[in-house]
């Protein structure tokens, strides 16, 4: 009995082969038949062992596996792979077939492109001249004429379309934003990418202070040149910059440091004596924090320089980091301290100034202008008793 459905299983498995599921069906229909033959009495005379029934069941079953893994190797040859479908649902949902894409509607409305970020082709055009550009844009002409590159303009070291790209096919298209593939440097345009368009202005601006700016923080987080500077007007004394006021270009995007200069004790950055970039380089810089020299040390000695020393007796902390004392862009403590001096000495020095030989810290040594009252020369001295910092 158990040969004859292991015949049949395997008859099965050859006229299922165009449909491996139908094959599939009928063999588990058949192991059914075989299961229910072994539940049923067996007649006196004829033993059946464990493995007897487990070959003539599970023969079949590798046979079929084998002929129905060589069957998928032929069907699915063509088909294509689940990944180069949108979701394994849409692959499914498709019947195991790759669909076209469906075309995508026209945005109702104006009937604007809607166009995907820097994918914006590039049009056939030659160059004008800006005088072509000045029979509409005179009001925009006439506000760059006032900036250092309007100026440029005006002794004819550039032109319009030196940055915009030639606009024949603008002009023939009858204007417009975007019209003809002319470049803007709109933040709202989506044609091009922030990097396209710096790539423009570092074809001029590619020395000095900007020869960090690739990998710097600022280009890594594509920020675009028109984000801290303006092109057509005259804003900012100096750099083009979007406000008249240096350090409100900065505060943009650093509203904490805005906070900060606003507390009791500053840099004088609100009374215009410096700004952000007299400390730092917002394009680039080889050290942390945009820093415009090596260490912070220096930078603070450019205006601090009787802190530089050399000393006889220097003050550790001094000698390795302003900022484990002070935080430059602002503190409600005197001096920018990090601290009241009381607490920011005793987080390195445990004093036993008391007279039960207890911590200082409420002693009267240590009240009013705290440690501060001998050791004075806290950033060194080259005074016969400056290790212990006195005058």
């Amino acid at each position: 009995m158990l040969a004859s459905l292991g015949t049949s299983a395997r008859a099965s498995d050859v006229s299922g082969a165009g449909d491996p599921i139908a094959a599939l069906r009928s063999y588990v229909q058949s192991i059914d038949a075989v299961q229910a033959a072994k539940l049923n009495p067996i007649p006196s005379g004829i033993t059946i062992s464990e493995n007897d029934f487990i070959g003539d069941v599970y023969a079949p079953l590798q046979a079929f596996s084998l002929q129905l893994t060589a069957g998928q190797r032929q069907a699915t040859k063509d088909l294509p792979k689940v990944a180069e479908a949108g979701s394994l649902m849409e692959f499914l949902q498709g019947g195991g077939h790759e669909e076209a894409p469906a075309a995508v509607p026209a945005p109702k409305g104006k009937g604007k492109a809607i166009k995907a970020k820097g994918t914006g082709a590039p049009v056939a055009a030659t160059v004008v001249g800006s005088k072509v550009c000045l029979g509409c844009h005179a009001d925009q002409a006439a506000a760059f004429a006032d900036t250092l590159m309007g100026r440029l303009q005006q002794q004819g070291k550039m032109d319009c379309e030196t940055c915009h790209g030639p606009g024949s096919a603008h002009v023939k298209a009858g204007g417009g934003r975007g019209v003809g593939g002319i470049i803007s440097f709109r933040t709202n345009d989506d044609a091009r990418t922030p990097e396209e368009n710096n790539g423009l202005c570092l074809g001029c601006h590619d020395k000095g202070q900007r020869i960090m700016w690739p990998g710097s923080v600022h280009e890594e987080r594509d920020l675009a040149c028109t984000n801290c500077h303006t092109i057509m007007k005259a804003v900012s004394r100096k750099f083009q910059l979007q406000t008249a006021f240096e350090p409100d270009t900065c505060f943009q995007c650093h509203k904490d440091r805005r906070a900060q200069m606003f507390q009791s004790s500053h840099m004088p950055m609100r009374e215009g004596k410096i700004v952000c970039s007299d400390c730092h380089n917002p394009h680039g810089s080889a050290t942390a924090s945009l820093l415009k020299k090596d260490t912070i040390n220096a930078v603070c000695y450019t205006c601090h320089a009787e802190k530089r020393g050399p000393f006889l007796f220097e003050h550790e902390p001094v000698r390795e980091n302003c900022d484990a004392c002070h935080d430059p862009h602002g503190s409600v403590n005197q001096y920018s301290l990090k601290l009241v001096r009381q607490r920011l000495c005793t987080e390195c020095h445990n004093l036993m100034h008391s007279a039960d030989g207890n911590s200082g810290k409420g002693s009267a040594f240590t009240v009013g202008q705290s440690c501060q009252n001998c050791h004075t020369a806290v950033h060194g001295s080259n005074s016969p008793q400056g290790a212990l910092l006195f005058r």
